[in-house]
């Protein structure tokens, strides 16, 4: 099994306006409104720190694609490691990734000996 990792169209938020609107007088849990969807599943707030990533993410996946480039994931073999694979727009492999690699593109970071 493998996965290409280019083109992710909809993988934005930018586009989305902040909600505001007046504020309430704090009053405690008294009368507060609750998402029932959100409550029933679990799912915490999204924070914005990680749509910016998101964000991030997407534009580093439009400047491969612009390239003519994408990022293949390829499953392990027996017992093996998965592999990360640049690829061109053929899907021919030109060079591997290292998953490091992969973790630290559009850092900002130095690189850790981990």
């Amino acid at each position: 099994m493998s996965f290409d990792v280019s083109r992710l169209t909809g993988a934005t938020v930018s586009h989305l306006k902040p909600r505001s609107g007046p504020n309430a007088p704090e009053t405690g849990d008294f009368a507060k409104v609750y998402d029932l969807t959100k409550a029933r599943r679990g799912a915490p707030d999204i924070p914005p720190a990680v749509w910016d990533e998101v964000d991030r993410a997407a534009a580093i996946a439009a400047d491969l694609d612009a390239a003519g480039h994408s990022i293949r994931f390829v499953d392990p073999v027996e017992g093996g490691r998965v592999r990360a694979e640049l690829t061109d727009a053929n899907g021919v492999v030109l060079r591997p990734v290292s998953l490091g690699e992969i973790v630290s593109i559009g850092s900002t970071e130095p690189p850790s000996a981990a």
